[in-house]
């Protein structure tokens, strides 16, 4: 199976390409997956979008998501015309200019948990927008590939914010879309699953911890966890559990007489450089230094 990487057709510092696929110039396309997420809006047409085997029929209107490592392919209808805009972007993209993300779950649900939820062995239904929906997103669709190819000054900003605004068109819709159906108590699984991830983590943290190991737990692959847990929480996986850690750390050496070493054995810390380096970095000062202070402002 093609693995796609998202440094082999965008930008590092801008990573977001977007392109209109038609059958007569795209053939269809076997099985493969990539690490950057993808959003597909049916502009024009029919065609076919396969999954795990099963074949879901596409029409105009219709949008899906594809998150990283999700194997999928389309396929076209020989002598039926179809175009499918593909966006194409990787998450950090977002970070700093959608606040809250975590705030709008059907919106988390949409681009993330949607595609694996299955109803009765059948390919879950995809999101067919609104007529008003439509015409709105083909135009944010539209303007994002002018502002990508001149390339003018603030176009940047101007494809964010399109981007943005699409996919919060997609949540709205999407959870317009879910209170007619039966996937609720699906979503609220993988929703659980990221919970238990953060409650073994807050439980374990003195233990070493690999990120395959969480994702596991939240049934997840590392790739497709580290991406929603970065949205969810703000942070990566790393980032969450050494704060985790220092958190602790912090406190032990506010409220107990215990060695530095022993303190960083006892939060996750084998090696006393390590945890030296670290608690510096997130406090800026040293763990006795910050003792020290901590016992001056007491």
């Amino acid at each position: 199976m093609r693995y796609y990487y998202y440094r082999e057709f965008m930008d590092s510092k801008f990573p977001i390409k977007i392109e209109v696929k038609r059958n007569d110039s795209f053939p269809n396309n076997a099985p493969h997956s990539h690490e950057y997420f993808q959003i597909c809006y049916v502009m024009k047409g029919t065609c076919l979008h396969i999954v795990n085997g099963k074949k879901a029929v596409l029409v105009k209107g219709d949008m899906f998501s594809v998150p990283p490592d999700y194997e999928h392919a389309l396929e076209f209808f020989p002598g039926k015309e179809a175009e499918i805009a593909h966006i194409d972007f990787m998450p950090f993209l977002l970070d700093r200019g959608l606040v809250n993300f975590s705030n709008m779950k059907s919106l988390v649900n949409f681009i993330f948990i949607q595609p694996f939820v299955e109803m009765n062995d059948q390919l879950l239904p995809k999101l067919n927008l609104s007529f008003s929906c439509q015409r709105e997103v083909e135009n944010l669709i539209v303007e994002m590939m002018k502002e990508l190819q001149l390339k003018m000054e603030g176009y940047q900003l101007v494809v964010k914010s399109n981007l943005q605004k699409l996919l919060v068109i997609a949540g709205r819709e999407y959870d317009r879309f879910i209170r007619h159906k039966r996937e609720h108590g699906m979503m609220s699984v993988h929703h659980k699953g990221l919970e238990e991830a953060v409650a073994f983590i807050k439980e374990n943290y003195m233990f070493p911890i690999k990120l395959q190991d969480v994702a596991a737990r939240a049934a997840m692959s590392p790739t497709y966890f580290s991406a929603l847990f970065k949205l969810i929480y703000g942070k990566t996986f790393t980032e969450y559990l050494n704060e985790t850690r220092l958190k602790e750390a912090m406190r032990l050496l506010q409220q107990t007489d215990r060695s530095v070493e022993d303190i960083s054995l006892s939060t996750g810390y084998n090696h006393l450089t390590h945890f030296h380096r670290m608690f510096k970095k997130m406090t800026g000062v040293t763990p006795r230094e910050y003792r020290k202070k901590s016992s001056l402002q007491g």
